[in-house]
C-alpha cells in the first residue's frame, strides 16, 4: 500500500526555484535601474508564465505519470508560487533593509511625481505621502510582496493551468484504485 504524498513536499523544489529565478531577475532589475519602470512588469510576467508553466508540466510528469486535473495543477501552481513569494520578500526585505535603505525614499519621491502630474493639490499631495510613508517599511513591503505574489500566482496558475491539465485513462485510473471498505 502506497502512502499518500504531500503536494506541499511535493511542490518544495519547484517553489525554491521559482524563487531564485524571481529574485535573479528582481536582481538584474535593481542593477539596472529599472525597479520603478512601469515596462519592466511586462517582461516579468511573461517570465512567470513561462517558469510557472514549465515547472508545473515538471511536476505533471514526474509526480502525476504524465497526467493532472486541473483543480490539482491550480493547487500546485499557487503553492508553488506561496513557496516563490516566501523567498522574494525574503530578498526584498534584505533589499529595503540593508542592502539599499534609500529605494524606500525614492519610491516615495517617484509617488509624489504621479501625484503631482495628476494635478492633485499640494495638501492631497503631501497626506498621501504621509500615509503611505508610514506603510513604506521594509517588513510591511516583504508582507504585501508575500499578498501580491499569491494573488497573481492564483491568477497565472489558473490561466497556465488550462494549458497543463491532461487527464488520464479512465480504465487505468479504476484498476489502480484500492477497493473501498
Amino acid at each position: 500500500m502506497e502512502a499518500k504524498k504531500s503536494i506541499w513536499k511535493e511542490t518544495l523544489n519547484y517553489g525554491i526555484i521559482y524563487g531564485l529565478i524571481t529574485v535573479v531577475f528582481s536582481v538584474l532589475t535593481y542593477m539596472f535601474d529599472l525597479t520603478f519602470k512601469t515596462w519592466i512588469l511586462w517582461p516579468s510576467l511573461l517570465l512567470s508564465i513561462i517558469v510557472l508553466f514549465f515547472l508545473l508540466r515538471s511536476y505533471r510528469d514526474h509526480y502525476n505519470n504524465g497526467f493532472i486535473s486541473y483543480g490539482r495543477s491550480v493547487g500546485a501552481g499557487v503553492i508553488i508560487s506561496i513557496y516563490a513569494a516566501i523567498i522574494t520578500a525574503i530578498y526584498i526585505y534584505v533589499l529595503y533593509a540593508f542592502i539599499d535603505p534609500g529605494l524606500m525614499d525614492k519610491s516615495l519621491a517617484m509617488a509624489e511625481e504621479k501625484l503631482i502630474a495628476k494635478g492633485l493639490p499640494e495638501e492631497a499631495v503631501d497626506q498621501a505621502l504621509a500615509m503611505q510613508a508610514k506603510m513604506m517599511k521594509p517588513w510591511f513591503t516583504a508582507l504585501m510582496g508575500i499578498i501580491n505574489s499569491v494573488f497573481y500566482g492564483l491568477i497565472l496558475s489558473l490561466i497556465v493551468s488550462l494549458f497543463v491539465m491532461k487527464k488520464g485513462n479512465p480504465l487505468l485510473e479504476e484498476a489502480e484504485e484500492e477497493p473501498q471498505q
